[in-house]
C-alpha cells in the first residue's frame, strides 16, 4: 500500500516536472563546474540555439535565437526570438537577466516580461563558453527524489561545423550531463534576418 501511495506521489511529481517544461531525472541535482570568470560584455550579442532538452515553451517554435544587451547595473537585456511553425509568424520575448552568484560567477536570474518569476535562484548558469562559438546553458532544480533540467547549447552560427558540435558535445558529457535527451532546434528556412 505504502508502495504504491510513493509511485503515485513520484509519478505526479515527474508530471509537475514535465508541465513545467523541464526534463526529469532522478536524484538530486549534479554539480558540474560554472564558469568562474564571466565577462559578460563578451556575451552580448546573438546567439542561436543549436539543441535544447524538451521545453514546453518552445513547441510548435523553429529559428530558435537569443539576443542579448548591456542593460546597465551588470544585468543583461533579454530578447528570445523564435518563428511559429504553424502561420510563420516572429515571436519575441523580453526578459533581464541578473547576478545571483558570486561575483564573476556565470550563475543568473532570468525573469521575462508577462511570465510571474518564482524563486530568486539561478535559473541561466553558463556552464562553458568561448563567447565567439559556443555556449552551454543549464539549470537545475531538485525536488526531493529528482530533479528537473534545462539544458541549451547556443552557437553564434546558425549552422555550426560538425567539429565544433563534436566539441561541446564532449563538453557537456565531460560535465556529467546526458546529451541524449538534447533536441536540435530547427534552423532551416528562416526568414531573412532572423
Amino acid at each position: 500500500m505504502e508502495s504504491s501511495r510513493a509511485l503515485r506521489v513520484l509519478s505526479l511529481l515527474v508530471l509537475v516536472a514535465a508541465a513545467a517544461g523541464q526534463v526529469p531525472f532522478l536524484g538530486s541535482c549534479p554539480r558540474p563546474p560554472i564558469v568562474g570568470n564571466f565577462e559578460p560584455q563578451f556575451y552580448l550579442g546573438r546567439w542561436y540555439e543549436y539543441s535544447k532538452y524538451f521545453t514546453v515553451f518552445e513547441v510548435g517554435r523553429k529559428c530558435i535565437q537569443a539576443v542579448y544587451s548591456d542593460a546597465g547595473y551588470g544585468r543583461i537585456g533579454v530578447t528570445n526570438r523564435s518563428i511559429k511553425v504553424l502561420g510563420g509568424t516572429r515571436s519575441d520575448i523580453r526578459g533581464v537577466a541578473k547576478p545571483v552568484g558570486r561575483p564573476g560567477q556565470a550563475k543568473l536570474r532570468v525573469n521575462f516580461e508577462g511570465v510571474p518569476s518564482f524563486g530568486s535562484d539561478a535559473n541561466y548558469i553558463v556552464l562553458d563558453t568561448d563567447y565567439t562559438q559556443y555556449a552551454i546553458v543549464w539549470s537545475c532544480s531538485s525536488l526531493k527524489l529528482f530533479n528537473t533540467q534545462f539544458l541549451f547549447v547556443l552557437t553564434r552560427e546558425q549552422f555550426p561545423s560538425p567539429y565544433l558540435v563534436k566539441h561541446i558535445m564532449k563538453r557537456i558529457r565531460h560535465f556529467g550531463l546526458d546529451t541524449g535527451k538534447l533536441q536540435k532546434t530547427d534552423q532551416k528556412n528562416c526568414p531573412y534576418g532572423h
